[in-house]
């Protein structure tokens, strides 16, 4: 029967806080590897914050310009010609 080996330890380990989550764990070299890239990770995040880089830059401002609703351009070639014979609008009349 194989002996187990002594030296073995697991890449996470249950908390010693009395809960049922498990921590990374030190003495593993892959745990220590995963301990160090999370603080980098959160360094850099923290860093792209500060300096609002990456996918915290702010959005690129835009000139405003009202809608066409707002502001309608209107094609001479619709528009009627006038007449020149005067016509009594239906408000003048008494």
């Amino acid at each position: 029967m194989p002996q187990p080996d002594d030296d073995y330890e697991p890449v996470f380990k249950k908390s010693k806080w009395g809960t049922s989550r498990y921590t990374y764990n030190p003495a593993n070299p892959v745990g220590m590897a995963l301990i160090i890239l999370s603080l980098v990770f959160a360094g850099v995040m923290m860093f792209l914050m500060e300096e609002r880089k990456g996918p915290f830059e702010p959005p690129e401002q835009t000139p405003w310009s009202p809608p066409v609703e707002e502001n309608p351009t209107f094609s001479w070639e619709r528009s009627a010609t006038p007449s020149t014979s005067p016509t009594p609008s239906p408000s003048s009349t008494r």
